[in-house]
């Protein structure tokens, strides 16, 4: 990626936590600078870098430049509530979306009901497909909630619909991480070296039928987490508590055996850490999820009383899991790079889940949380590259 390009992103990533804070301290009465802070985040940066990423140019192609701009004017038309200028706008960008998705995959998402296609070409069209969609789901909910009002629920809100942009941030890096976990290799391998005696050849069936089965597990996980997110977000609007426990539990069971076969099965980089990392993040949302509806169950529920959790809930998964995803992306081919992982990973944790919503509370906390995340924006998008081979690396 282009020096430029990656101080751009590195940028809109740092206003969009400013932001973030600029809703606690510095509030407006009729405007909500969270909604700056959810789409300079998800939908300028994280949808442009999904797109970025699928075209696999060095620069932002024509087609991909305007989704930023556009994407950019959707955010500041969102936040001052003019509407019609963001139904427009949301048209737009999903039909950019979707042309890419089809030019690059298909119309119909054929390749989710085969098992010829991998894991991580259904992820990255699911994520395409996710981006799109909530672009035509948020317009809809714009048209209803401000226009024609015919269905009325306590959840159909604007920035309920808002956060699901992250969701396909999620997914792209899911489809890196799966594209990084070589069971394919294996299989490969492992059927060119068979022995012919009863003993190699009784080891290498037992091999054989390992690797099936977690390509089968890889593909079980594919269809948990995009219709368990989609079915615990209708159990939201709903707001029905027990089947979203069961849900979640779902997800949280997918997400380690995501996990377990990307400690197993992922190939040895720089990127593994920080993607392992991301994915502890991952089940830390998932955990502070599953506590924050127990919260909701009790009879003594107020939303007061657990911003707390529902803050560190959403730095975790904004700037905990999809950070790490869209820095590798954005490095996808400087990797091996100078700098001390097991430093960065440690300040990243620190900073989002202790420093990030304690600084909701406290200014203070506040600055230091702004600092700290400056310094892993900036060490994870601009440390050089590593000149000597890869072969020479050694994980932290």
């Amino acid at each position: 990626m282009d020096r430029r390009l990656k101080l751009f992103f590195s940028i809109m990533m740092i206003i969009a936590l400013c932001f973030g804070y600029a809703a606690i301290y510095f509030p407006l009465q009729n405007y909500d600078f969270e909604r700056l802070h959810i789409f300079l985040f998800n939908l300028c940066t994280g949808g442009t870098i999904i797109l970025y990423f699928t075209e696999g140019k060095e620069r932002l192609s024509v087609r991909t430049g305007s989704f930023l701009i556009l994407s950019i004017f959707y955010a500041l038309f969102a936040f001052l509530k003019i509407y019609p200028m963001t139904i427009f706008i949301s048209i737009a960008l999903a039909s950019i979306v979707e042309s890419l998705r089809i030019e690059r995959f298909s119309i119909f998402p054929w390749n989710f009901f085969t098992l010829k296609e991998t894991v991580s070409a259904k992820f990255h069209q699911a994520s395409l497909l996710c981006l799109s969609i909530g672009l035509l789901m948020s317009t809809a909910v714009i048209i209803n909630n401000e226009y024609i009002h015919v269905v009325t629920m306590d959840k159909l809100i604007l920035n309920t619909f808002f956060l699901g942009f992250s969701f396909p941030l999620s997914l792209i890096t899911l489809s890196v991480i799966f594209s990084m976990i070589r069971i394919n290799k294996i299989n490969t391998n492992t059927n060119a070296t068979k022995s012919s005696t009863n003993k190699t050849q009784s080891s290498t069936n037992k091999t054989q039928n390992s690797i099936n089965t977690n390509t089968i597990l890889s593909v079980i996980c594919f269809w948990a987490i995009n219709l368990g997110v989609i079915i615990f977000f209708i159990f939201i609007l709903f707001e029905k508590f027990y089947p979203q426990l069961v849900v979640t539990s779902i997800l949280f069971i997918a997400v380690l055996t995501v996990f377990r076969l990307y400690l197993k099965f992922g190939q040895k980089m720089q990127q593994k850490q920080f993607l392992s990392s991301g994915i502890g993040f991952l089940i830390a949302t998932a955990i502070s999820g599953i506590i924050y509806i127990f919260y909701q169950m009790s009879p003594g529920y107020t939303p007061e009383n657990t911003r707390w959790l529902l803050k560190i809930h959403t730095f975790a998964s904004l700037y905990g899991w999809n950070l790490c995803g869209l820095a590798v992306i954005c490095r996808f081919r400087d990797f091996p790079i100078n700098l001390h992982s097991g430093v960065v990973i440690v300040t990243h944790w620190l900073t989002a889940l202790v420093l990030a919503p304690m600084g909701t509370h406290f200014a203070f906390f506040a600055l230091l949380a702004v600092t700290g995340y400056i310094f892993i924006v900036i060490t994870l998008f601009f440390s050089n590259i590593k000149r000597h081979n890869y072969e020479s690396y050694s994980e932290a």
